[in-house]
């Protein structure tokens, strides 16, 4: 059974899934000014440009805030078959009572079944008062969201996470890892991390929830193909994790001399394809997740992006191009995420 923002779900139910997605979420906090002329205006033809070098370039462009487009963006999933989303937008990423109860809304409106996130992110969007807290206290709230529910409401989470690790992992986010973990434990529901997009640290944060307890084979180290470092890649599958390939869509250069809240530019979608192949050749395919992690409004339909169907529309057929088999494909998109979701 999967626990859905509409109750539980029979697993058999599910045609093909995206395991780590945003449907409106706000990472504006987080985001330093840049002096480009640009930065407060809002997404349009005449800057749409900038985006594709640092998606950072438009305040506008960092938070999720349109309700008719996500609509019309889970109506385009369903038409193409994928029937599962999980939405791992933390409180302090954005998710409060009404966001809960759109998530009802939308998943009853189109037919996708929505699985809500839990925890806390990362320590730089977190509150003084919640960092105070003991790591007992954080787990309860936890297990509060998955067992009673969400934001004072009876809508219950499905899915830990995204919990969240920093370029170097602070105290607090080694709290908010083992409150998860222990929660994990408890419930039997999976749990993914947030890692730095480009170091290691997604290894320090899943060492230290297995440490705490976590099931290893309920795991995700996520956002792994920014820079496609083989071996720590191979580090997370041979620990029996799932490693996430989640930024397809995203293949951003960034320039030098615009950064701000990236540090570095990100690998293409082809690329993204190649490596997988490799990774199912070795006999890894059941620990391997593809989905979008939209964050963005330019990765929006309405907005000139792909869309929340990228995957469906483009990548499945890439894969198939780079000759990853159809029982392959099957496994990546439908299986695994399924196998993720289920409470152990």
């Amino acid at each position: 059974m999967i626990q859905t923002v509409l109750g539980n779900i029979d697993s058999s139910v599910v045609k093909a899934a995206l395991p780590h997605e945003h449907v409106l979420s706000d990472l504006r906090p987080l985001v330093a000014p840049l002096d480009n002329g640009i930065f407060y205006d809002k997404i349009s033809l005449s800057n749409y440009g900038a985006l594709s070098r640092n998606p950072y370039a438009l305040l506008d462009n960092a938070v999720l805030d349109d309700k008719d487009a996500a609509i019309e963006e889970f109506h385009n999933l369903a038409k193409i078959g994928f029937n599962l989303v999980a939405d791992v937008t933390t409180t302090d990423f954005g998710r409060k009572k009404d966001y809960v109860l759109f998530l009802k809304e939308l998943s009853e409106k189109t037919g996708v079944h929505i699985v809500a996130g839990c925890g806390s992110y990362i320590d730089a969007s977190v509150s003084e008062e919640f960092k105070a807290k003991s790591v007992d206290e954080m787990r309860q709230i936890i297990i509060n969201d998955l067992t009673v529910g969400m934001e004072g409401t009876d809508i219950k989470a499905g899915v830990i996470g995204e919990i969240g690790s920093s370029k170097t992992m602070t105290e607090a986010e080694f709290k908010f890892i083992q409150a998860a973990a222990e929660a994990q434990k408890e419930t039997g529901f999976g749990m993914q991390i947030h890692a730095c997009l480009f170091n290691r640290e997604g290894l320090t944060a899943l060492d230290h929830a297995i440490k705490h307890g976590a099931n290893p084979e309920k795991m995700v180290v996520c956002h792994i193909d920014v820079k496609l470092d083989e071996e720590y890649i191979m580090g997370i599958l041979d620990r029996g994790a799932y490693a996430e390939f989640d930024d397809f869509g995203k293949e951003f250069y960034v320039d030098r001399k615009n950064r701000n809240l990236l540090d570095d530019s990100f690998a293409y979608d082809t690329q993204r394809v190649e490596f997988i192949k490799k990774l199912v050749g070795k006999g890894y395919t059941k620990q391997i997740l593809v989905t979008n992690d939209i964050c963005l409004k330019s990765m929006l339909h309405r907005y000139g992006g792909w869309g929340y169907d990228h995957i469906g529309e483009n990548i499945v057929p890439m894969m198939e191009d780079f000759g990853i088999s159809q029982k392959d494909i099957e496994t990546i998109i439908r299986d695994n995420p399924v196998r993720m979701l289920e409470r152990g």
